[in-house]
């Protein structure tokens, strides 16, 4: 039987539903034997999630998935895995990041408000994650009042129409940096879709991809639930020539992303645990 990791999830620190100590809970009774959190641009679910692997006999990652700037007004979603949290170039890139997400609040609402739905700053706060508001803060308030049937309404309608501000994200190169900075492993997440490579041609694809190797990029998201077989194959051939690592996971939001489970995705999908080893041999 094979030994199944997840090194892609999120808890209620972003847009998941379940807490980093009942998602560290599931996998232990999932017989899932590794995991990383990773949370989107905030890492303030680590320490729980860190604190239930002990308990539950888990291996865990510290990760993020970083929402970084590239090129042609695109975003790309990198991984950054096995991250020291406490680093101090990624702690002060991180907290300027979040101070100015916070800063953006305002000028969200006052979009949300001209659509008709009034909302105060201070009504925000019991969704805080951390020190800093932010978007996902909206969300949780969205959806706890049920004002969106479906999270992705919520983006669409009330905040995508809100571009992010130039110090809001990192660039892909300065998350690169960081990442690797904080002694992390950086992927790049879900390769061929919307926020990804999505839109190019594949030896446009190619050409990012050995770009981004140049910038320092360790790996490409190889498994993942929704990859056609001829998505896999090309991650293949890219991590082959490139010599890149491969990583894996189910991208899982708990009840935000029904149809995707810890570890099996929609029930044939699986991460052997050699890339977790991989991961983190030195």
């Amino acid at each position: 039987m094979m030994e199944l990791i997840d090194l892609h999830t999120h808890s209620h620190f972003s847009d998941g539903t379940l807490s980093p100590r009942t998602l560290i809970k599931l996998a232990a009774q999932s017989n899932i034997r590794a995991v990383a959190l990773t949370d989107h641009d905030i890492i303030e679910g680590i320490a729980e999630a860190r604190q239930a692997a002990g308990d539950y006999g888990v291996e865990f990652l510290p990760g993020i998935e970083v929402s970084a700037r590239y090129q042609d007004g695109k975003m790309l979603h990198i991984l950054g895995l096995g991250i020291d949290i406490h680093h101090p170039v990624f702690l002060a890139a991180y907290r300027k990041m979040r101070k100015h997400r916070d800063a953006s609040i305002a000028g969200i609402l006052k979009y949300i408000a001209s659509q008709h739905i009034y909302i105060e700053r201070d009504m925000l706060m019991p969704f805080i994650a951390g020190q800093y508001l932010d978007r996902f803060a909206i969300l949780r308030y969205f959806m706890h009042h049920k004002l969106c049937p479906e999270i992705q309404q919520v983006w669409d309608r009330y905040m995508d129409p809100v571009p992010y501000g130039e110090n809001e994200l990192w660039t892909v190169e300065e998350a690169l940096a960081i990442i690797r900075a904080a002694g992390g492993r950086s992927f790049l997440a879900h390769y061929t879709k919307r926020i990804g490579l999505a839109g190019y041609t594949l030896p446009e694809m190619e050409a990012h991809v050995r770009y981004l190797k140049s910038m320092g990029l360790d790996g490409i998201e190889r498994y993942y639930p929704s990859f056609s077989r001829n998505e896999t194959e090309y991650a293949d051939y890219l991590i082959e020539k490139y010599q890149l690592l491969p990583s894996g996971g189910t991208d899982f939001h708990g009840l935000n992303r029904k149809e995707v489970q810890l570890g099996i995705g929609s029930g044939d999908f699986a991460v052997p645990y050699r890339v977790y080893e991989d991961i983190i041999r030195e």
